[in-house]
């Protein structure tokens, strides 16, 4: 074969350019497209997809329309990792037997769960009081059986999983997460011990942010879950905790409102349902809807995260303007995040 030297190569290009200059021209910048690719993909950050309390009524199989919208949105939207505030399934009574629990679990893995899967997103998740309350043993035993068989449809790169999926931990793109079991009030003294050993690690030292996810939030925001038994029995505790430990972010679910906040340096987000049952802010006229949230976390600066929050039925952006600026519960202030 012979060699070509520079000269002849310029010959050649030239003479490619003559026959197509467009072509050519697109062949010319490429080297540059590429390096600007390259330049991108070492800037780009973390995109994370909350979504919260899925189900219908009691036993349900079905899904809302809007839980169906976001799930086959995600195309759209593309991002890195899905994380799920809990109530994937609609039980916590008493009269619904295995077979209508397991029925439950089945629709929620072919309607979401699988669709996650093949878009090969990771799937975070925490375990809700209509999946897995502590007072409903049954439900318990088969939200662990389900979640044992699909662990590895998760996608999730674990760090410790010996308590999976009640309370577990995981690592994406230089974040640190875990999800605790807060689908009651109490937390249990075993956990917090368990979170102290986690966080201590290596992965979540170097990490470039901390994210607990749990179903009760700490602070009470909407009316009918303004009471004891459906907030975190303890929140000055877990506040302490979460200070001492440098957890960045707590994201929740329950009350089927959204609501960022921040205390004492810790940002939380209150998540709004996808499922049935929206739920206005205390002492807010404005009308309840269902939402989901992306996160933006940067390359960079990570604690500067972002949210952007929509309208699930209409996909429109939520002004958090429109939010009040604080919210009055019966167990402390939840004071607007406006970052």
């Amino acid at each position: 074969m012979m060699k070509m030297n520079s000269s002849n190569y310029l010959l050649v290009l030239l003479f490619f350019f003559i026959l197509n200059p467009l072509s050519a021209l697109e062949h010319h910048d490429f080297p540059n497209d590429l390096a600007k690719g390259k330049e991108r993909k070492r800037n780009k950050g973390l995109k994370i997809c909350v979504i919260s309390d899925l189900n219908s009524s009691y036993g349900s199989t079905n899904y809302a329309d809007e839980v169906k919208s976001v799930i086959g949105r995600l195309n759209e939207i593309k991002p890195d990792l899905i994380l799920c505030a809990g109530d994937m399934v609609a039980g916590q009574k008493s009269s619904l037997t295995e077979d209508n629990i397991s029925a439950m679990w089945n629709s929620f893995k072919n309607a979401v769960l699988n669709p996650i899967n093949e878009l090969k997103i990771p799937f975070g998740f925490t375990i809700g009081n209509h999946d897995a309350s502590p007072s409903y043993l049954l439900d318990r035993t088969l939200s662990q059986k389900f979640w044992l068989e699909n662990k590895i449809a998760t996608g999730l790169n674990f760090v410790d999983s010996s308590n999976y999926p009640f309370y577990y931990s995981y690592i994406k793109d230089d974040v640190f997460l875990m999800s605790w079991d807060a689908a009651g009030a109490k937390v249990n003294p075993e956990i917090y011990q368990w979170m102290e050993e986690q966080l201590s690690t290596k992965q979540a030292q170097k990490a470039k942010l901390r994210i607990l996810i749990g179903h009760l939030p700490l602070y009470a925001i909407v009316d009918s879950k303004n009471k004891v038994g459906e907030v975190n029995e303890d929140p000055e505790k877990a506040l302490k905790f979460f200070k001492k430990h440098g957890i960045d972010l707590y994201i929740s679910g329950h009350q089927h409102a959204f609501y960022p906040a921040i205390k004492e340096g810790i940002r939380f987000l209150n998540a709004g349902c996808i499922g049935d049952g929206p739920r206005k802010l205390i002492a807010n006229k404005t009308e309840a809807v269902k939402t989901y949230t992306i996160i933006k976390i940067p390359k960079r600066k990570a604690l500067n995260f972002t949210y952007n929050t929509y309208d699930a039925k209409h996909n429109l952006e939520i002004d958090v303007k429109s939010l009040p600026d604080s919210v009055a519960g019966f167990n402390g202030n939840s004071i607007k995040d406006i970052k």
